[in-house]
C-alpha cells in the first residue's frame, strides 16, 4: 500500500520463507517437521530434545560445495557441559557461546588463544522510563537518570562482554552516530537536573527486571546509582513474561531494565530499532515500547525515511534515521546501557581466519554444540 525500504528485509525473515503449497498440504500441522529447502544441506534426522542432523545435499547448485559431509546440532545440554565436551575434543563449536560463569577463566587461558571468536550484536540493553507516569513525564528527570547510571561498572558486572552504549542504535547498525557523545556519567550534574525538575530530594519509584542472572545484579547496580542522586528505586524481579506484561500496561512499570529481553534487531536496518520499541505504534497495550514514548513529529520523519526506496538515496535515508535517534536521546525516554558482544569458541582442528564468525543478527539459541564431519 506504500513504499517501504525495509520490505526486502522483511521478506528475508524466517517466518516469511516461500514454501511449496503441495508440501504444506501434504504434511499439514506436521509441516514444521518436514522442512523443504534448496540449501547446501538436507535434514536427515531430527530427534526432539536431542539432536538435528544435516547431510550434504548432492543436488546443490554449487558443485564444489558444501565442504562438510555432515553437521550435527546437539541440544539440551548445560552450557558448562558443552564447554567441557569442546575442551575434550568431542564437539567442534559452542552453540550458546562461552558460559558467563566460565568466561574469564576461558578467555585468560593461553591454551585457548586463537579459538575464541568475538562479534558485535545488533543489540542494545536499556532502561526504559514510562513517560506517561510521574515523575518520568518530566524530561529533566529522564536526563538526570541518564547521567546517574555508571555503565562502565555494569559492563564489568558481566565480565566485559559488552561495550557501553550511548544511543539506541548499536555500533554495527547503519545510522549509528559515532560522533555522538551521549550523556556523561555525572551524579552531581544529575542532582542539579533533579532539583531543576522540582525533585531536590529525589523520589521513590520501581525498577522492573527479569529474575535470571545477571539481571538482578545489574538492577541492583542501577538501584545503587539512582540512590546516589536521591532516587529510591525498589526492584521488582519477576519472570520474563511478567515483566513483558507489565511493560505493556500504560500505568504499571515506571522503569524497566530490559536485560534478557533487550532488543536484538530482526533485520539490519535502523527502522527495526524504532517502530516496535520507540515509535507511537509500539506505545499500545501489550506493545514493546515500554517507555510509552510517542513523538508524532519523529513518527512522520520515520515514515519519510522508510518511504525512501531509491538506492541512490540510501545515504540520505540513513542520515535521516541518524537524526531521529539523536533527537530521541534529547527527549531521553531510555537509558541505553550496553551493546552486547557475543563470544563463542571452536575446536583447534577448525582452521582459517573466517572459519567461524558471529552473526550480528541471528543468535543461535536453538543448539548447544556442533560436530562437523
Amino acid at each position: 500500500s506504500n513504499p517501504d525500504a525495509t520490505f526486502l528485509h522483511v521478506l528475508a525473515l524466517n517466518f516469511a520463507s516461500v514454501v511449496p503449497k503441495e508440501a504444506v498440504e501434504k504434511w499439514g500441522a506436521d509441516f514444521g517437521k518436514h522442512p523443504v529447502g534448496t540449501g547446501a544441506y538436507s535434514m536427515t534426522d531430527w530427534t526432539l530434545g536431542q539432536h538435528v542432523i544435516f547431510t550434504k545435499n548432492p543436488h546443490y547448485y554449487r558443485p564444489d560445495q558444501p565442504k562438510l559431509d555432515k553437521i550435527i546440532f546437539e541440544v539440551g545440554q548445560e552450557p558448562i557441559v558443552a564447554l567441557l565436551r569442546l575442551q575434550r575434543g568431542e564437539v567442534d563449536i559452542l552453540g550458546d557461546g562461552i558460559p558467563p560463569a566460565k568466561f574469564l577463566e576461558v578467555k585468560n587461558d593461553p591454551a585457548n588463544k586463537g579459538l575464541i571468536v568475538e562479534g558485535g550484536q545488533l543489540h542494545t540493553g536499556y532502561v526504559t522510563m514510562n513517560v506517561k507516569m510521574k515523575p518520568f513525564d518530566n524530561k529533566k528527570v529522564r536526563q538526570a537518570v541518564n547521567m546517574a547510571i555508571n555503565k562502565d561498572r555494569i559492563v564489568r558486572i558481566i565480565n566485559g562482554r559488552a561495550v557501553v552504549a550511548n544511543q539506541p542504535l548499536p555500533p554495527a547498525m547503519p545510522g549509528y552516530d559515532k560522533n555522538y557523545k551521549g550523556y556523561p556519567y555525572d551524579p552531581e550534574g544529575a542532582k542539579k537536573l533533579l532539583a531543576e525538575a522540582g525533585y531536590p530530594d529525589g523520589f521513590e519509584t520501581e525498577l522492573y527486571a527479569m529474575n535470571t542472572d545477571p539481571n538482578p545484579r545489574i538492577a541492583q547496580a542501577i538501584q545503587q546509582d539512582l540512590a546516589t542522586i536521591g532516587i529510591k528505586a525498589s526492584i521488582k524481579a519477576l519472570a520474563q513474561a511478567n515483566v513483558i506484561a507489565a511493560g505493556g500496561e500504560e500505568d504499571q512499570a515506571p522503569m524497566i531494565w530490559s536485560g534478557g529481553m533487550a532488543w536484538i534487531a530482526d533485520f539490519p536496518d535502523p527502522s527495526n530499532f524504532y517502530g516496535p520499541i520507540l515509535g507511537c505504534g509500539g506505545a499500545v497495550q501489550g506493545g514493546w515500547n515500554w517507555s510509552w514514548y510517542c513523538n508524532e513529529e519523529l513518527d512522520a520523519k520515520a515514515r519519510q525515511a522508510d518511504s525512501m526506496t531509491d538506492p541512490a538515496k540510501q545515504a540520505e535515508r540513513i542520515d535521516l534515521w541518524r537524526s531521529i535517534f539523536i533527537s530521541i536521546m534529547d527527549d531521553a525516554p531510555w537509558v541505553p546501557v550496553f551493546n552486547e558482544q557475543r563470544f563463542t569458541m571452536h575446536a583447534a582442528r577448525i582452521k582459517g581466519p573466517d572459519a567461524i564468525f558471529v552473526d550480528p543478527v541471528h543468535i543461535p539459541v536453538h543448539y548447544d554444540v556442533v560436530s562437523a564431519d
